[in-house]
């Protein structure tokens, strides 16, 4: 297993690439990610808001699990994250989401499910959505697993980052089975 050349949209100034990726905003209308993200960029709050209380989904994924990837995405996370909405399980693998996103991870992962909020912001978001999610979910939600029984842990020790990882290590280093990233590391 490995993320490799994930994209961290804090570091970068990634900003989410043109196509669509339909969500349905419950009031007939259709959402894509990009404008979700200038949803996200302009702080529209009454907008954002909606979204979520709608509970739509991107793809499979929670609007929190978006924003979490998003460079300015934490502002979503510190208003309208909690304990609850930050531990939910997607039940779509993540293949539709990281093409549109031109992520490139493997295919284990990809052909993977169960992901929540904490584990897509450990790959792909910047360290202080990380720091957000961990505080608001807790030990529970550091322990939550994929449907493959990968976790955030492993995901942070595959991930070059030392804000992301510095949240893993007072634990210990988890050992997973040997995989491409942890082998070069």
């Amino acid at each position: 297993m490995s993320i490799k050349n994930s994209r961290n949209f804090a570091q970068s100034g990634y900003r989410f690439p043109g196509g669509q990726l339909v969500m349905d905003t419950g009031d007939g209308n259709e959402l894509s990610i990009e404008n979700f993200a200038f949803l996200i960029d302009s702080k529209d709050e009454t907008s954002v808001k909606k979204i979520i209380d709608d509970g739509d989904l991107f793809k499979g994924f929670p609007p929190l699990a978006i924003a979490g990837m998003h460079t300015n995405g934490t502002w979503v996370l510190e208003k309208f994250g909690n304990k609850d909405n930050l531990s939910i399980e997607s039940e779509a693998n993540l293949k539709d989401l990281a093409m549109h996103l031109q992520l490139d991870v493997d295919n284990d992962i990809l052909e993977d499910s169960k992901f929540t909020p904490l584990m897509l912001a450990v790959m792909f978001g910047p360290p202080r959505s990380v720091e957000i999610i961990i505080n608001k979910v807790g030990k529970e939600g550091l322990l939550k697993k994929t449907r493959k029984s990968y976790d955030a842990k492993l995901f942070a020790n595959c991930r070059n980052d030392d804000d992301i990882q510095r949240h893993f290590k007072n634990n210990g280093r988890h050992q997973c089975e040997p995989c491409q990233a942890c082998a070069l590391m």
